[in-house]
């Protein structure tokens, strides 16, 4: 019987098991999505009949349901605050989300820039929107879908299991340096087949999605917080869709530009029609985004290491 209960209690720590918390919560955050997921033929497209609003009142509910989510394992089993997941809110949090926006933004800048210097794409129109739907109102739209999306994602697949995953592989066989990063190739992996059935995905943009992952997570065990990721995920989600976005006419949201593909042979260059993660600039500007972050950090932090909040507590002391 104490056999038994040692698979799912950790005595020394008087809480479950790091396992079995992702278990619950990912599987728990699942459930709140499908439940959501069923609202949207019915109550929720009668409530919203433009995709735009709907999009983002779904990514904001979700987000709330998540939040709500992480506070109440977070407190029940884990046994800890909900700001330990990467939400300490001071100057150096939000510096750092400042840098993972601007990073987001030059990163595909320079990718657009390049492919149509290259004459890879065209700009076939601008300040593109849904019919009938008046522009500013469909980029607000989006601005708001793709923050909830990006904090809500980060939270999944970053804050809450990285950290867990680090605590419940560390042993006196693995080291907090390999348990993190087993933490992160394990999030990463599931972070890109989730992403794998998405529309025109391709074995490159979900091992591109992959690499990004691994990005994100880059950014929060150096700083130990999500405002890097967050702000990488959101200028990325953002300017591709809704400043340089690669829209038809029959698009249901809104762009300041809309881009067409100009030569098709460019594909493994430019990911489309999938996207800058589908092709092999976006895998340059994740290698490149590598290298800023880590600049970054040693910049504010004096190293590149991991940071002391990933560590089992009886080794934060010599961190």
């Amino acid at each position: 019987m104490v056999a038994l209960k040692s698979l799912f209690w950790n005595s020394r720590e008087a809480r479950v098991r790091a396992a079995w918390r992702i278990v619950v919560f990912f599987l728990t955050s699942f459930v709140l999505g499908e439940a959501l997921f069923s609202l949207r033929g019915n109550l929720l497209t009668n409530m919203f009949p433009v995709v735009a609003y709907r999009g983002a009142f779904e990514a904001g509910v979700y987000s709330l349901l998540i939040g709500a989510l992480v506070w109440l394992v977070a407190s029940r089993l884990d046994k800890r605050r909900i700001v330990d997941f990467g939400f300490h809110l001071d100057k150096v949090w939000w510096s750092d989300l400042g840098f993972g926006l601007a990073l987001g933004t030059l990163l595909l800048l320079g990718a657009f820039v390049l492919e149509l210097w290259m004459g890879w794409v065209k700009v076939t129109g601008t300040f593109a929107t849904a019919p009938g739907q008046p522009f500013a109102a469909m980029i607000v739209a989006g601005f708001v879908a793709v923050v909830f999306v990006a904090i809500q994602e980060e939270v999944i697949w970053r804050g809450y299991p990285i950290k867990n995953l680090v605590e419940g592989l560390n042993s006196r066989w693995i080291s907090s340096a390999w348990a993190t990063a087993l933490a992160v190739i394990i999030s990463s992996l599931l972070f890109g087949l989730a992403h794998a059935g998405n529309p025109n995905a391709t074995t490159l943009s979900t091992v591109n999605i992959m690499v990004f992952a691994a990005l994100f997570a880059a950014g929060y065990v150096l700083t130990g917080q999500l405002a890097l990721p967050i702000g990488l995920h959101f200028a990325w989600d953002f300017v591709q869709g809704f400043v340089f976005g690669v829209l038809g006419d029959a698009s249901q949201w809104g762009s300041f530009l809309v881009l067409a593909e100009a030569d098709p042979k460019a594909r493994v260059w430019t990911g489309l029609p999938y996207g800058t993660e589908g092709g092999l600039l976006g895998t340059g500007a994740f290698i490149l985004g590598f290298l800023i972050t880590a600049a970054w950090v040693r910049l504010r932090r004096g190293s590149i290491r991991l940071h002391p909040s990933l560590m089992p507590p009886r080794q934060r002391g010599s961190a």
